[in-house]
């Protein structure tokens, strides 16, 4: 499994724990989704970001765009897949909960 952290400054050992515990959910949020392409996902291809002011402007719930106080600068964008061609998601977690608040759709 590749991890690739980006922009974290947290205690390590239970920031890895609390992201580890967000990949899980991720992995099976991305399992019980109607995405197209979720059976080609690799998601042993991990990368996590911090989320930024706008993030929540392209994150989606469903059928609708997140509340903008859904989401704050200290959540997790996770990418899992290969980024080439359209073989990978992308997940938006809280970074307290670990719980997925939603997904960035691929163009």
């Amino acid at each position: 499994m590749i991890i690739v952290l980006v922009g974290c400054t947290t205690d390590q050992d239970s920031l890895l724990s609390k992201q580890q515990k967000a990949v899980n959910n991720s992995i099976a949020y991305i399992k019980n989704s109607s995405f197209s392409s979720k059976d080609s996902i690799n998601t042993k291809v991990i990368s996590i970001s911090l989320a930024t002011e706008s993030t929540w402007k392209s994150t989606w719930d469903k059928d609708s765009v997140v509340d903008e106080s859904a989401i704050d600068p200290t959540d997790w964008v996770i990418t899992i897949g290969e980024g080439s061609g359209h073989d990978f998601a992308i997940i938006v977690c809280d970074s307290e909960s670990s719980k997925v608040i939603g997904y960035k759709p691929i163009d």
